[in-house]
């Protein structure tokens, strides 16, 4: 019996060869795992939010104001990355980024404060959720695109037509507000798993 000689690359450019798949292939995955929300620095802020989380008591929030599981911690995890101190350039302050106004209307008067401002959002988020019948787009909508714009935008064309949630368009928001609420959405599957 003959044996079958096969001529291989030698070791260094087999390296080479793999070197180059890996990386083509990490060039190709990119633009999907940006598309699933991935950012660098994202385990070490959900870190910082699962702190918070047992900390702020986060899981009873949102049981005491009917909320989804998970959506205090991703709102604080994209609002400030678990950062107390946070503030926006437009002057949100805190752990979930409220403006002065919305904050003294849920009896938050310092926005920097930790558990205030815990209980503030969820109180915030179950009124947005009860008012919009429990469409977490338009809830979340609203808490980044504000109140009066979705209220805006979801009001009916004839005066005496209710407005019906689920038949709205997110394709017609902003993209901020279209890429705010995938990627809360997308943390909030985190969070709701662990």
């Amino acid at each position: 019996m003959t044996r079958t000689h096969i001529n291989t690359p030698k070791k260094r450019t087999q390296w080479l060869l793999m070197a180059i798949l890996l990386l083509a292939t990490l060039f190709v995955l990119w633009p999907v795992l940006r598309e699933l929300g991935y950012r660098s620095g994202d385990d070490a802020v959900a870190l910082r939010v699962y702190d918070w989380r047992d900390e702020l008591k986060l899981e009873a929030l949102e049981q005491e104001y009917k909320l989804p599981k998970g959506l205090l911690s991703a709102v604080m995890h994209q609002e400030s990355a678990g950062d107390p101190q946070a503030q926006s350039h437009a002057g949100a302050k805190g752990l979930f980024q409220f403006m002065r106004p919305t904050a003294k209307d849920m009896g938050l008067n310092d926005r920097s404060h930790p558990q205030d401002s815990a209980v503030a959002a969820a109180k915030y988020l179950g009124q947005l959720y009860i008012r919009y019948d429990k469409n977490l787009e338009l809830t979340l909508a609203a808490y980044n695109w504000g109140l009066g714009n979705v209220d805006q935008y979801v009001k009916p064309k004839k005066d005496n037509a209710e407005s019906n949630y689920s038949k709205f368009r997110l394709s017609k928001m902003p993209d901020e507000t279209q890429d705010y609420i995938a990627r809360i959405k997308m943390l909030r599957t985190t969070y709701y798993l662990r």
